[in-house]
């Protein structure tokens, strides 16, 4: 394949756990028929203890081993957030679609669906690893992604681009100011949640648009990541054009990159 791009992607992903109806096995499902056929497949494995301590407090672990289907599955998708950020620092585009979310799981606490910050975990790897030495977040979740921003609010080298203009022009224009204003990193890492969505709670932006969002994001990446960027699904409750605006944002990621 020309230009190939990676989803990541486990079946465990489904699993029924105990969080807010919206936020149901179906997202992922969805997602994953429509790509079909058309993208290379790679299953994650699990993130370590360790891993969710390098964002999250003792705490706040203990709390969710509680659950233990629900830990499982959380456990596996910050995996696969951290399989995700890898695979871009080797060249390799990749899209993690993985639940729950994450960008609403602060060190000490967490809400809305979230219970490991997947994003913040992935990029706190890459820095211990000292595969990286600064990163950009671009967040297009509709809501504000307070988790991620707390735990990098302290490191000038990480920073979180939250996008919430409610109107689509505002919206775009805002990315692209945003994403020159950082300049140039080793990677840029998208929370890639789609209740902005026209049809969505957001009731904001286009398929199209994501197409736009991602070519900017691709771009930039292209031009002052080396070319490492990843994405990570955050929100998203319309399932049935959840698959085509996934599908929009990663054909403008590989347009940015590529052409």
């Amino acid at each position: 394949m020309k230009n190939p791009f990676y989803i990541i992607y486990d079946p465990a992903y489904t699993t029924n756990y105990v969080t807010a109806s919206v936020e149901k096995p179906e997202r992922v499902r969805h997602i994953m028929n429509e790509l079909g056929n058309s993208y290379p497949i790679i299953n994650p494995t699990s993130c370590t203890n360790e891993d969710i301590l390098l964002c999250h407090s003792e705490g706040l672990l203990a709390m969710e081993k509680q659950d233990e289907v629900r830990f499982t599955v959380a456990k596996l998708a910050a995996g696969g957030a951290i399989t995700a950020a890898k695979m871009a620092m080797d060249g390799k585009p990749s899209f993690a679609v993985i639940r729950p979310p994450g960008h609403h799981a602060n060190p000490d606490h967490n809400w809305g669906f979230c219970y490991f910050n997947n994003m913040g975990i992935a990029i706190k790897r890459l820095l211990t690893n000292s595969i990286i030495k600064s990163a950009i977040v671009l967040d297009i979740d509709l809501h504000f992604g307070d988790g991620t921003d707390t735990i990098f609010r302290s490191y000038p080298n990480i920073p979180v681009l939250n996008i919430q203009s409610s109107n689509p022009v505002d919206f775009i224009n805002e990315t692209t100011m945003q994403l020159q204003q950082c300049g140039s990193s080793d990677i840029l890492g998208i929370s890639a949640g789609f209740d902005q969505y026209i049809k969505d709670w957001g009731t904001n932006l286009s398929t199209q648009d994501y197409y736009t969002i991602g070519q900017i994001a691709g771009t930039h990446a292209k031009h002052y990541c080396k070319g490492h960027i990843f994405a990570v699904l955050e929100g998203g409750y319309y399932i049935p054009d959840l698959g085509k605006n996934v599908i929009a944002l990663i054909e403008g990621i590989r347009n940015g990159l590529y052409d």
